[in-house]
Order: structure tokens, then C-alpha cells, then sequence
């Protein structure tokens, strides 16, 4: 998973990792997000949808928790307002969350960011700079590629290649659709109408959004021209044309 900065130009005024914490003076606190100082817009990371809205007076105060994948969360702390968006909400990246303040544990206006994974729960962290691509939100078109870290080598899978087309297989297909063919909605390996126009876009097929044989086809199609399929263009989806997408997935050529 790949994100964008959610304060771009904004300094970091705390980084991730062990710290000495600025209220308690508790030396080799772990600081479980990035801080960015100032007063500023802030910006979805990615696309998703809105998990959580809170306030928490000893804590984040006005929080907003995004869901991208069903397991990778960013969360976003100490904003001067409630946010507009709503729980349910999909955003894409660059929408407007709420503006950075000094709400709830603070010493000054800024944002605390988090990237959570595996799961939700508060302390399950990875620091986000990780996850970084060099792009900014507005920079990413409405269709087509969407700006990465760099080259296919960032979109790789270890996927075992067995031929089934497992939940597993759909969420390392549906991100390499948002990093490549502007696919827009969260990584759940769950697919929809949102992966099927991307599946669409990534083979030429006429974009409907709807799974019939000439989608099929197409993506056979596409994963013959990679050579990775050497079966027949008849749109039944076997072990063949299943193996062979796992293999181009995990090369990074799809």
C-alpha cells in the first residue's frame, strides 16, 4: 500500500519511534505516528472510507480513523474541528479531513499521523514513511496511472501460484489496479462494480463495470500479450488464466 503525505510541505516536528513524550517528560515513550507542525489543511493519505470519527479530551481530540484495506488504517489526531465527513464516507486521496489544531494531549497546533496495521487497535503502528510515494494528492490524474515510489518493483506479491482466484488474489489485483488503472475504492479482496471498471481499464475492455465474457476475454488477452497465458481467448477463467495472472502479479508486469 502506497500514500501520500496527508500535510504536504509541512515540517515534521516529531518523527516516528522512542522519544522523550513532551507533556510527561517520560523519557523512551514510543511515538506512534508522525507529528507535523502548524495550522494547516489535512489531507486524506489514500483513498478509503471513514472508520471513525471521535473525540478524545486526553488524547487525540478530534480524531478521524480511514480505512484502505482490511488491514491498513491511517489515522489522523488533534484536529481544530470536527471533521465534515461522515462515518461511512469514501474519500480520495487529497480530500480534506478537517484543519490541523491543538485539540485533546497537545502542546501546539500540528497533526499526529498514523498508519495502523494489521489491525485498528491503538499501538498496532508502522511508521509511515514507509508507506510514502514521493507524488502528492493533487497530483494524481482522474483515470490512468497513478503516481508511485518508482517502477513495477514496488507492486510485487508474494502470491502462491495455485491457480485460485482467492481473496488473497483479488486484494493483490486490486492494488496494483490503484497504484496502475485508477482503482478508487479499498483493498478488501472483495470484488465490485469499482474493481471490475478497473480490471476493465487495465485489459482495453469496454468499461462497464459489469463481469461479463468480453471482460474475461480481455484479460486473457492482456495476460497472453505479457506471456504468462498460452490458453485459448474463450473467456472461462481456469486454473490456467488464474495461474497466470497470480505469476504477472507477482513480477510486477500486469
Amino acid at each position: 500500500m502506497k500514500i501520500y503525505n496527508p500535510a504536504p510541505g509541512r515540517p515534521i516536528t516529531s518523527p516516528y519511534g522512542p522519544r522523550t513524550h513532551p507533556i510527561t517528560g517520560q523519557k523512551g515513550k514510543m511515538h506512534h505516528g508522525i507529528d507535523y507542525g502548524g495550522s494547516f489543511n489535512v489531507l486524506a493519505a489514500q483513498d478509503g472510507i471513514v472508520s471513525h470519527i471521535g473525540w478524545s479530551p486526553r488524547g487525540g481530540g478530534h480524531v478521524v480513523i480511514l480505512k484502505h484495506a482490511s488491514n491498513f488504517w491511517t489515522v489522523y489526531y488533534h484536529g481544530a474541528h470536527k471533521t465534515p465527513l461522515k462515518k461511512g464516507d469514501r474519500v480520495k486521496a487529497g480530500d480534506f479531513i478537517y484543519r490541523s489544531g491543538t485539540t485533546g494531549a497537545s502542546t501546539g497546533n500540528h497533526l499526529h499521523f498514523e498508519v495502523r496495521t494489521p489491525t485498528r487497535i491503538w499501538g498496532r503502528t508502522k511508521d509511515p514513511e514507509i508507506y510514502m510515494t514521493n507524488g502528492k494528492p493533487e497530483d494524481r490524474p482522474e483515470d490512468g496511472v497513478v503516481p508511485s515510489a518508482g517502477g513495477p518493483e514496488n507492486f510485487m506479491h508474494g502470491l502462491k501460484v495455485d491457480g485460485r482466484l482467492g481473496r488473497r488474489t483479488w486484494r493483490a489485483w486490486q492494488e496494483t489496479l490503484k497504484n496502475k488503472y485508477g482503482y478508487r475504492g479499498i483493498i478488501d479482496g472483495r470484488p465490485g462494480r469499482m474493481t471490475w471498471r478497473a480490471v476493465q481499464r487495465s485489459s482495453g475492455a469496454t468499461v462497464d463495470g459489469i463481469f461479463g465474457p468480453n471482460t474475461r476475454k480481455s484479460v486473457q488477452r492482456k495476460l497472453a500479450d505479457l506471456g504468462e497465458y498460452r490458453g485459448a481467448i474463450d473467456g472461462i477463467w481456469g486454473r490456467g488464466t488464474i495461474s497466470a495472472l497470480q505469476r504477472s502479479l507477482n513480477k510486477g508486469i500486469y
